[in-house]
């Protein structure tokens, strides 16, 4: 598994492009790692790309678990829009159930799509450039591979 993060203060968002399988302890860390970085802002909207992710060793206590990790290092609630890009109609599936279980713990509003552009809109950057295809950022790797 492994997480590429581009923060564009510019447009207050973070994008976190999640690719292989997905381990919760691997998971676990990288959000770990997230928050206690100098650089997350808990007010910048998220788009979290997993249209390269393998969900197919999730299981369901695995995503209270995650939801769980969120909740307990997320400092305070933001202001801001978390989206969760998904490639298949079983990842909307999973991806819905992790947002649901956070109920009024979440720590942000979150959503879930199955489109870019719906998503980039969403998140109010349908006339920002695509972090990730800039080629002059700099992005943090928080992978475990």
């Amino acid at each position: 598994m492994n997480v590429v993060t581009v923060f564009d203060l510019e447009h207050r968002v973070r994008t976190h492009q999640v690719s292989g399988s997905i381990s919760l302890p691997a998971f676990r860390g990288i959000l770990q790692s997230l928050y206690t970085s100098k650089q997350f802002n808990p007010d910048l909207n998220a788009l979290w790309d997993l249209r390269q992710a393998d969900f197919s060793g999730i299981m369901p206590e695995d995503v209270r678990n995650l939801m769980h990790v969120v909740v307990s290092n997320w400092r305070r609630s933001g202001t801001c829009h978390s989206a969760i890009l998904v490639a298949s109609e079983t990842e909307y599936g999973v991806a819905r159930i992790y947002v649901s279980q956070f109920g009024l713990a979440a720590p942000c509003k979150i959503k879930v799509f199955q489109d870019l552009n719906e998503a980039r809109h969403w998140l109010g950057l349908e006339s920002a450039v695509d972090p990730t295809m800039v080629s002059n950022r700099k992005p943090d790797s928080l992978g475990a591979q």
